[in-house]
């Protein structure tokens, strides 16, 4: 299967605002990256860095990807090799997202869970993902949390996860999916199409991570704020109390179960902040302990 053209059926605009309006990266120099997956061989290209890998690997297509994705964002480890202090911090920021991606596919585009709590679980998981699965880590995960949602750009991640979700469908949907080769050259400016169940999605990512850096006391840019009061008022729209006549079109029951599921996840930001909140305190207490 070659991917070079990925371009979903029914597609809608892939984002809730243009990118030039949202994204705080809008004015850097566009990122070209390619990536090129098959059984035998993978190649993971930024601008002029390339790193090829012959063989077999463990790693999933969609997980591979996402280390694409998180190079198109500033100053974020990506590159999956090098020292090793390097390849575990662009580990961790692949596998935080690809967590974040996954999870919120699930309860929003798969419906295969209720859980709402996307970005919470993944943050567990990051706990055990330093403390056992890459012990020994270079840094505590608090602060590779930190570090995290000090460099990712909400909108830019979001922006791209389009080609993370046709890849994951694939995935899903084609047992011998690993058998298959995928190929995409793309831009860190695209603005990939997708249909209204993965814009849901992206919709949902970007305001979980927001949500996060808010947390962490990180500011928003003077063009963030203007997108988060548009989604502020998104946020506060009522639906229209009168009874559907026989002309109107009645909302599919699997658009409703996916506005459910955004909007528990949106409830669960507050805790979610508190959480953050802790680990931020807590990172304060041990540099103060250590100075």
């Amino acid at each position: 299967m070659a991917m070079n053209a990925l371009a979903p059926t029914s597609p809608i605009a892939a984002t809730p605002m243009p990118a030039a309006t949202m994204s705080t990266t809008a004015n850097a120099a566009a990122k070209h990256l390619r990536f090129r997956w098959g059984p035998n061989s993978q190649v993971f290209a930024c601008d002029d860095f390339v790193s090829e890998f012959e063989g077999t690997t463990n790693t999933e297509p969609s997980h591979d990807l996402v280390h694409l994705i998180v190079a198109a964002c500033e100053h974020l480890p990506w590159k999956p090799e090098g020292p090793r202090e390097l390849v575990c911090m662009a580990e961790y920021n692949a596998v935080l997202l690809e967590n974040l991606f996954d999870k919120t596919c699930n309860a929003v585009v798969f419906g295969t869970t209720t859980d709402p709590n996307t970005l919470a679980a993944t943050i567990a998981h990051m706990d055990w993902f330093v403390n056992q699965h890459y012990a020994p880590f270079p840094i505590p995960a608090a602060a590779a949390l930190q570090r995290f949602l000090r460099f990712v750009d909400p909108f830019v991640v979001s922006r791209l996860f389009p080609y993370y979700l046709v890849v994951k469908r694939y995935e899903r949907t084609h047992p011998d999916y690993r058998q298959a080769e995928y190929q995409l050259q793309f831009t860190s400016q695209d603005q990939p199409m997708v249909d209204e169940s993965g814009w849901l999605a992206q919709w949902s990512i970007y305001r979980q991570l927001k949500a996060a850096q808010s947390a962490m006391g990180m500011v928003s840019s003077a063009q963030e704020l203007r997108v988060e009061q548009v989604l502020k008022q998104l946020d506060q729209l009522q639906p229209v109390a009168a009874p559907p006549t026989s002309g109107d079109r009645e909302v599919a029951p699997d658009v409703i179960q996916r506005l459910t599921a955004i909007e528990a996840q949106l409830a669960q930001i507050e805790p979610l902040k508190q959480r953050l909140v802790e680990l931020e305190n807590q990172l304060t207490s041990t540099s103060a302990r250590e100075g």
